[in-house]
C-alpha cells in the first residue's frame, strides 16, 4: 500500500484556495493589498500613571478615541504636548480625557517631572 502523490498534487490548488479565503474572511489579508488589515481600536482608553510612569508608555488608538489620564500615584502629574494636548494637572486619586481627533503619533511628556514620557499613535 503506497501514498497517491498525484492525487495530493492535484488537490494541492484546492487546498490553496480554500486557505487563501480563510484568510480574507478572518480579516488576516486583503485582496489587492500587502497591508495587514486595519486593527480595531475601542473609543475609550486609559494611560494610568503610576510608579512616575505612563503605562503603557505606547498606546494605540482609532481617530477620534478619547484617551483617559488616570493619576495612580501619590503626587499631581500633567500630561501635555508641546503645541498640542494638556490636560492640566491632575491630582492622585483624579483623572482627565483628552480626545484624538488627528491621526499621528503624539509623543508627551508629564509638565511637572518632564524625565516621564509616553507616547500616543492615532490611527487613520
Amino acid at each position: 500500500m503506497g501514498f497517491d502523490t498525484g492525487r495530493l498534487r492535484r488537490s494541492a490548488p484546492a487546498i490553496a484556495s480554500v486557505g487563501v479565503v480563510a484568510l480574507l474572511a478572518a480579516g488576516q489579508a486583503t485582496a489587492g493589498s500587502d497591508q495587514p488589515a486595519a486593527r480595531r481600536s475601542e473609543p475609550h482608553a486609559k494611560v494610568r500613571i503610576s510608579d512616575f510612569k505612563f503605562k503603557p508608555f505606547k498606546l494605540t488608538v482609532a481617530r477620534g478615541a478619547e484617551v483617559t489620564f488616570a493619576n495612580r500615584d501619590s503626587v499631581a502629574h500633567e500630561p501635555s504636548k508641546k503645541n498640542g494636548f494638556d490636560t492640566g494637572p491632575i491630582a492622585p486619586g483624579k483623572s482627565e480625557s483628552i480626545r484624538f481627533a488627528k491621526p499621528g503619533t503624539y509623543r508627551y511628556i508629564c509638565s511637572i517631572h518632564p524625565f516621564m514620557h509616553g507616547k500616543i499613535v492615532v490611527l487613520r
